[in-house]
């Protein structure tokens, strides 16, 4: 082989490498970008969401709702936090996952295993058959039995699904999450592959 043709292919090998290291310099900025604008990895830990999220499941949390979702725009396209919604949020030094029960300017009161929002009592679907809620009576709680509190401005009453095995706005040490220790909104779950889905609102009834 002449001299001209092993320059050739060595020139053609840097190119390919240089194509390589440039695909991937922009799938990484690509992440980066995702990571700190639109949507972060979190996994769950814990019991406290079950049925419908167990321990170490990957998820994907959308961060939009949190810069955005104030906004006319946000509101309009349905990106603000709404009761139902799964979130992440910062709880001391640790991340909880938890679901919105009541908003800002909302009531929230339990009795007897009932969730009363705005005085009615609050039927959730995504909870396991049978599943009733009680306030603690430990000197950490932060909402006793038949106890009516308003939510505040900027601020959420959240709870896990898994009522008897989740530390929540029930306790002293969560209460009210204020809006700005919220991450994001959970988007959808990733991990295990065979049980990837795409999160919706949960569904309630009032009565």
């Amino acid at each position: 082989m002449s001299q001209k043709g092993i320059s050739s292919r060595v020139e053609e090998k840097k190119d390919l490498l240089t194509d390589l290291l440039e695909s991937f310099v922009a799938a990484m900025s690509i992440c980066v970008f995702i990571y700190f604008t639109l949507a972060i990895p979190n996994q769950v830990e814990g019991k406290s969401m079950e049925p419908n999220f167990h321990n170490n499941e990957m998820l994907l949390t959308n961060k939009v709702s949190s810069w955005l979702g104030e906004t006319d725009f946000g509101k309009s396209v349905g990106l603000d936090y709404k009761r139902g919604d799964v979130i992440i949020f910062h709880s001391d030094t640790i991340e909880l996952i938890k679901r919105i029960i009541a908003g800002p300017g909302d009531t929230i009161r339990l009795h007897l295993g009932t969730v009363y929002v705005n005085d009615k009592a609050l039927i959730e679907s995504y909870l396991s058959p049978g599943q009733q809620t009680f306030a603690y009576t430990e000197i950490y709680s932060f909402i006793k039995d038949n106890e009516t509190k308003t939510v505040p401005a900027d601020s959420y009453f959240v709870m896990g699904d898994n009522r008897s095995n989740s530390k929540d706005s029930r306790f002293t040490d969560v209460g009210f999450v204020r809006r700005t220790s919220i991450r994001g909104k959970v988007l959808l779950k990733y991990w295990p592959f065979n049980e990837f889905e795409i999160i919706p609102q949960g569904s309630y009834t009032e009565r």
